[in-house]
Protein backbone atom coordinates (compact mmCIF):
# COMPACT_ATOMS: atom_id res chain seq x y z
CA UNK A 1 0.00 0.00 0.00
CA UNK A 2 2.83 2.40 0.89
CA UNK A 3 4.63 1.61 -2.39
CA UNK A 4 1.40 2.17 -4.34
CA UNK A 5 0.95 5.61 -2.75
CA UNK A 6 4.59 6.51 -3.44
CA UNK A 7 4.16 5.34 -7.03
CA UNK A 8 0.98 7.37 -7.42
CA UNK A 9 2.76 10.43 -6.03
CA UNK A 10 5.58 9.96 -8.55
CA UNK A 11 3.12 9.64 -11.42
CA UNK A 12 1.26 12.73 -10.23
CA UNK A 13 4.54 14.64 -9.91
CA UNK A 14 5.59 13.59 -13.41
CA UNK A 15 2.17 14.58 -14.79
CA UNK A 16 2.38 18.02 -13.16
CA UNK A 17 5.91 18.50 -14.50
CA UNK A 18 4.71 17.58 -17.99
CA UNK A 19 1.82 20.04 -17.73
CA UNK A 20 4.25 22.73 -16.62
CA UNK A 21 6.66 21.94 -19.48
CA UNK A 22 3.80 21.98 -21.96
CA UNK A 23 2.69 25.40 -20.68
CA UNK A 24 6.26 26.70 -20.99
CA UNK A 25 6.55 25.33 -24.52
CA UNK A 26 3.16 26.69 -25.59
CA UNK A 27 3.89 30.10 -24.08
CA UNK A 28 7.21 30.26 -25.93
CA UNK A 29 5.50 29.31 -29.21
CA UNK A 30 2.96 32.13 -28.90
CA UNK A 31 5.22 34.78 -27.41
CA UNK A 32 4.34 38.39 -28.05
CA UNK A 33 7.05 40.92 -28.96
CA UNK A 34 6.71 42.36 -25.43
CA UNK A 35 7.31 38.92 -23.88
CA UNK A 36 10.32 38.44 -26.13
CA UNK A 37 11.70 41.78 -24.94
CA UNK A 38 11.18 40.65 -21.35
CA UNK A 39 13.42 37.67 -21.98
CA UNK A 40 11.04 34.75 -22.49
CA UNK A 41 13.32 33.29 -25.15
CA UNK A 42 16.54 34.94 -24.06
CA UNK A 43 16.75 34.16 -20.34
CA UNK A 44 19.66 31.94 -19.30
CA UNK A 45 18.80 28.44 -18.10
CA UNK A 46 19.65 29.41 -14.52
CA UNK A 47 16.76 31.90 -14.53
CA UNK A 48 14.34 30.01 -16.78
CA UNK A 49 14.61 26.61 -15.09
CA UNK A 50 16.73 26.71 -11.91
CA UNK A 51 16.00 23.05 -11.08
CA UNK A 52 17.45 21.74 -14.35
CA UNK A 53 20.31 24.24 -14.09
CA UNK A 54 21.12 22.88 -10.61
CA UNK A 55 21.06 19.27 -11.84
CA UNK A 56 23.41 20.15 -14.71
CA UNK A 57 25.77 21.96 -12.34
CA UNK A 58 25.90 18.91 -10.05
CA UNK A 59 26.65 16.65 -13.03
CA UNK A 60 29.39 19.06 -14.17
CA UNK A 61 30.91 18.95 -10.67
CA UNK A 62 30.74 15.14 -10.64
CA UNK A 63 32.53 14.96 -13.99
CA UNK A 64 35.22 17.44 -12.93
CA UNK A 65 35.92 15.52 -9.73
CA UNK A 66 35.89 12.02 -11.24
CA UNK A 67 38.13 9.93 -13.41
CA UNK A 68 35.82 8.15 -15.80
CA UNK A 69 37.43 5.34 -17.77
CA UNK A 70 34.68 5.21 -20.41
CA UNK A 71 35.98 6.94 -23.55
CA UNK A 72 32.57 8.29 -24.57
CA UNK A 73 32.19 9.93 -21.16
CA UNK A 74 35.43 11.89 -21.07
CA UNK A 75 35.09 15.49 -20.01
CA UNK A 76 34.27 17.71 -22.98
CA UNK A 77 36.24 20.87 -23.67
CA UNK A 78 34.61 24.27 -23.37
CA UNK A 79 35.01 24.85 -27.13
CA UNK A 80 33.12 21.63 -27.92
CA UNK A 81 30.41 22.50 -25.38
CA UNK A 82 29.99 25.90 -27.05
CA UNK A 83 29.68 24.31 -30.48
CA UNK A 84 27.19 21.70 -29.26
CA UNK A 85 25.15 24.36 -27.47
CA UNK A 86 25.11 26.70 -30.45
CA UNK A 87 22.33 27.65 -32.87
CA UNK A 88 23.66 24.94 -35.19
CA UNK A 89 21.66 22.51 -33.02
CA UNK A 90 18.41 24.20 -34.09
CA UNK A 91 18.78 23.13 -37.71
CA UNK A 92 17.61 19.96 -39.38
CA UNK A 93 19.80 19.15 -42.37
CA UNK A 94 18.73 16.07 -44.30
CA UNK A 95 21.07 15.15 -47.14
CA UNK A 96 24.57 16.25 -48.11
CA UNK A 97 26.20 19.68 -48.58
CA UNK A 98 24.72 21.71 -51.43
CA UNK A 99 22.05 19.02 -51.96
CA UNK A 100 19.85 19.28 -48.88
CA UNK A 101 16.18 18.42 -48.69
CA UNK A 102 15.33 21.62 -46.78
CA UNK A 103 16.37 25.19 -47.50
CA UNK A 104 18.46 27.35 -45.20
CA UNK A 105 21.44 25.05 -44.77
CA UNK A 106 24.21 27.23 -46.21
CA UNK A 107 26.02 27.52 -42.86
CA UNK A 108 25.48 23.85 -42.04
CA UNK A 109 26.99 23.05 -45.45
CA UNK A 110 30.02 25.28 -44.79
CA UNK A 111 30.54 23.59 -41.42
CA UNK A 112 30.28 20.08 -42.87
CA UNK A 113 32.56 20.90 -45.81
CA UNK A 114 35.15 22.37 -43.41
CA UNK A 115 34.98 19.20 -41.31
CA UNK A 116 35.44 17.05 -44.42
CA UNK A 117 38.44 19.16 -45.49
CA UNK A 118 40.01 18.82 -42.03
CA UNK A 119 39.44 15.06 -41.93
CA UNK A 120 41.15 14.62 -45.31
CA UNK A 121 44.07 16.83 -44.18
CA UNK A 122 44.36 14.93 -40.90
CA UNK A 123 44.93 11.67 -42.76
CA UNK A 124 46.98 13.24 -45.56
CA UNK A 125 44.43 12.23 -48.20
CA UNK A 126 44.01 13.81 -51.62
CA UNK A 127 40.48 15.26 -51.93
CA UNK A 128 40.54 14.44 -55.66
CA UNK A 129 40.88 10.74 -54.81
CA UNK A 130 39.13 10.49 -51.46
CA UNK A 131 35.89 11.58 -49.85
CA UNK A 132 34.74 11.44 -46.27
CA UNK A 133 31.34 11.35 -44.65
CA UNK A 134 31.49 13.27 -41.38
CA UNK A 135 27.80 13.10 -40.55
CA UNK A 136 27.12 11.71 -37.11
CA UNK A 137 25.86 8.21 -36.48
CA UNK A 138 24.93 6.40 -33.33
CA UNK A 139 27.73 4.44 -31.68
CA UNK A 140 27.04 0.93 -33.01
CA UNK A 141 26.87 1.78 -36.75
CA UNK A 142 29.86 4.10 -36.38
CA UNK A 143 31.86 1.24 -34.83
CA UNK A 144 30.84 -1.10 -37.66
CA UNK A 145 32.16 1.38 -40.24
CA UNK A 146 35.48 1.55 -38.40
CA UNK A 147 35.68 -2.25 -38.20
CA UNK A 148 34.87 -2.47 -41.90
CA UNK A 149 37.64 -0.02 -42.71
CA UNK A 150 40.25 -1.76 -40.55
CA UNK A 151 39.44 -5.43 -41.00
CA UNK A 152 40.05 -7.66 -44.00
CA UNK A 153 37.16 -9.69 -45.44
CA UNK A 154 36.31 -12.77 -43.34
CA UNK A 155 38.42 -11.65 -40.36
CA UNK A 156 36.77 -12.24 -37.02
CA UNK A 157 35.96 -9.71 -34.36
CA UNK A 158 35.38 -10.64 -30.76
CA UNK A 159 32.59 -8.67 -29.13
CA UNK A 160 32.06 -8.28 -25.41
CA UNK A 161 28.82 -8.04 -23.53
CA UNK A 162 28.16 -4.53 -22.16
CA UNK A 163 28.93 -5.41 -18.50
CA UNK A 164 32.31 -6.73 -19.66
CA UNK A 165 33.33 -3.63 -21.61
CA UNK A 166 31.48 -4.14 -24.89
CA UNK A 167 28.81 -2.10 -26.60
Amino acid sequence: MIKARAGARQVNKAYNALKCSTRRYQSSMSATPKQLEEGLLTNPLEKEDPEIFNIIEHEKKRQLESIVLIASENYTSKAVMQALGSVMQNKYSEGYPNARYYAGNEWIDKSELLCQKRALECFGLDPEKWGVNVQSLSGAPANLYVYGALMKPHERLMGLDLPHGGQ
